[in-house]
């Protein structure tokens, strides 16, 4: 795992590029933060944290524009109560 900071439509976050990650995942304050619509998923998803906590959500931030080295790239985020961070990058 790596962590590091990006911007969000401008807005400066602190993110962790997670290799195990099935999905992307932004805190829920920070969504609120970028006031970007809130999507609901067809289905629920469950995360299983490396502690052993499962997490559910059904709300999703759809195509949030990630910026990289002046590149940007759309994103889906799940909404998850993360602790120490903005966001978790999944890398596929």
């Amino acid at each position: 795992m790596v962590s590091g900071t990006l911007l969000i439509n401008t807005l400066s976050t602190r993110v962790l590029f997670d290799a195990d990650a099935a999905h992307s995942f932004i805190n829920p304050t920070t969504a609120k933060r970028l006031t970007r619509k809130l999507d609901e998923m067809d289905i629920q998803l469950c995360v299983t944290t490396q502690v052993g906590l499962i997490h559910q959500t059904e709300a999703i931030v759809k195509g949030c524009p990630i910026v990289v080295h002046d590149r940007v790239f759309p994103t889906d985020l799940a909404l998850l109560k993360i602790q120490g961070y903005d966001l978790i990058l999944g890398i596929d």
